[in-house]
């Protein structure tokens, strides 16, 4: 990657082509103002993948555009932007395994997919795919839950949770009686959990999204 130097030059170049300013890129892309003020005065070291990508979505150009590991293409009109971008951000698609670590990822981890979003979420918002059968059938197996960690379930909310000695996290509906948490399957194949171990919150859905009619 190049120096935040280089970053923070295109990035005011692009902003300048439009004439907008920090506030202004922050409310159509949905990065927080500080965010955006840092990587334009070159305070940020390392911006995550979850910040860089839709500022990059925004201009239509690549993330390594945008850092300055590649040029801006040569056929590039000066001014152009995605005007689907506003108001809309990308997520990344996480796989399971990187749940637990999520905002830090290793560094070898290959490009993560992602999906996009009007909702108001925390800038650490993640993607994931339901991997098994224990919520259905409101929620079957590959469903896209979009997923806010800065949010602490309540009564009712869907949440993923991580249990200690537990290899990967868990997708279930939250039940909170009295001073009891109990996590709760949909498919009544499977039995209700009391939440009576360790175990760390790792965010709250704020969205679903199925796939009726998958193509062949």
């Amino acid at each position: 990657m190049k120096t935040t130097s280089s970053m923070s030059k295109i990035l005011k170049g692009l902003m300048a082509e439009l004439g907008i300013n920090e506030s202004e890129l922050a409310r159509r892309t949905g990065v927080g103002q500080p965010v955006v003020h840092r990587i334009c005065s070159g305070e940020t070291d390392n911006p995550k993948v979850a910040t860089l990508s839709p500022i990059a979505n925004f201009f239509a150009i690549s993330i390594s555009q945008l850092i300055g590991d590649e040029p801006l293409s040569t056929d590039r009109i000066p001014g152009t932007f995605n005007p689907d971008a506003q108001g809309w951000r990308q997520i990344p698609l996480l796989p399971w395994s990187q749940v637990l670590h999520w905002p830090i990822l290793p560094e070898k981890l290959a490009p993560l997919p992602t999906i996009s979003t009007d909702i108001d979420m925390s800038q650490h918002a993640y993607a994931v795919a339901a991997r098994d059968t224990t919520m259905e059938p409101r929620f079957p197996e590959g469903t896209i839950l979009l997923i806010d960690p800065d949010l602490k379930p309540n009564n009712l909310d869907f949440a993923i949770v991580h249990i200690d000695g537990h290899d990967l996290p868990n997708f279930k509906q939250i039940l909170i009686d009295g001073g009891h948490t109990i996590l709760k399957p949909l498919n009544t194949d499977f039995k209700t959990l009391l939440l009576d171990k360790p175990h760390r919150f790792l965010g709250v859905m704020v969205q679903s999204r199925m796939d009726f009619k998958k193509k062949k």
